[in-house]
């Protein structure tokens, strides 16, 4: 397993209790100069090469919206945790509503009509393209006390098709099982023997250009620093070993280029960071 050196400089994603960086940290191409003609020269050893422009539009956009889903994933991470507080929702249609501008405007009066009810709440709300044109949404919802609405409430305020709740855990990984949720797809219906799920299936499903997510004011972002890995480790007093790692390939216009990611979780020093602004007990 391919390790990060102390002294190299990585970008650094700080978010809940965990502290991501990476190598991949946006300045590792300054040794690249493009020039006219669809070209790069190599600023090390003065080498012109062609831009590889042959990817096409469907692999650059799957390639964002991969993006996207780690920077959600970062971002419910950092602000659903679980408890008494937190809700995921998911609306569906009875219509065959196919246009996204549709969906957040439905969102809109849905959200709207809650807060008139139960007050100010913060929200994360992300569209699902489905195999048959249509869309889902699933809202993560949280206020700052504690959070009961009945399904059956949900779905008058909806009034657009069907609804389902649930209470998020603190076992729930809630970033995690999210991103899971939206990128596999399920082949075969529930409970067949047949049943498959293909991982990463459902990311070639969305448009070019769609918004996956919206979120309301309050919702935080996750810190964002660069810097050495020595001076993480210093930073947030991490003595461990990451809990998970991985090294990737990704195909650019000049070439391979090879990233290491560090995960580490359960890093105390962070309660002080931000101070459990969303850690509310379970029970």
């Amino acid at each position: 397993m391919n390790q990060i050196l102390p002294n190299k400089l990585v970008k650094a994603y700080v978010y809940g209790d965990t502290v991501e960086m990476t190598t991949a940290n946006g300045q590792q191409e300054q040794i690249i100069k493009v020039i006219e003609g669809k070209r790069y020269v190599n600023l090390e050893t003065g080498e012109i090469h062609a831009m590889d422009t042959s990817s096409s539009t469907r692999l650059d956009n799957l390639k964002s919206t991969k993006q996207t889903m780690k920077k959600l994933r970062r971002l419910v991470s950092h602000n659903f945790t679980g408890g008494i507080n937190q809700l995921w929702i998911t609306l569906t249609y009875r219509d065959h509503v196919t246009d996204p501008a549709i969906v957040y405007m439905d969102f809109k009066a849905f959200i709207r009509r809650i807060r008139n009810q139960f007050g100010n709440v913060d929200y994360i709300t992300v569209i699902e393209p489905q195999a048959s044109g249509r869309w889902h949404l699933h809202v993560l919802l949280k206020n700052d006390s504690e959070l009961t609405i009945p399904n059956n409430d949900l779905a008058k305020m909806w009034v657009k098709g069907f609804t389902k709740t649930k209470r998020l855990r603190r076992a729930d990984k809630v970033g995690n099982y999210l991103i899971a949720y939206l990128s596999n797809l399920q082949i075969g219906d529930e409970g067949s023997e047949n049943k498959a799920i293909i991982k990463g299936a459902r990311l070639h499903m969305y448009p070019k250009g769609i918004r996956i997510y919206r979120t309301s004011r309050g919702i935080e972002k996750p810190l964002e620093i660069t810097t050495t890995k020595a001076e993480l480790m210093k930073t947030y007093k991490i003595n461990s070993p990451p809990t998970f790692s991985r090294t990737t390939k990704h195909e650019t216009h000049y070439g391979v280029k090879e990233y290491t990611t560090e995960f580490y979780d359960n890093i105390k020093s962070l309660s002080d960071t931000f101070g459990g602004a969303t850690d509310k007990l379970s029970r």
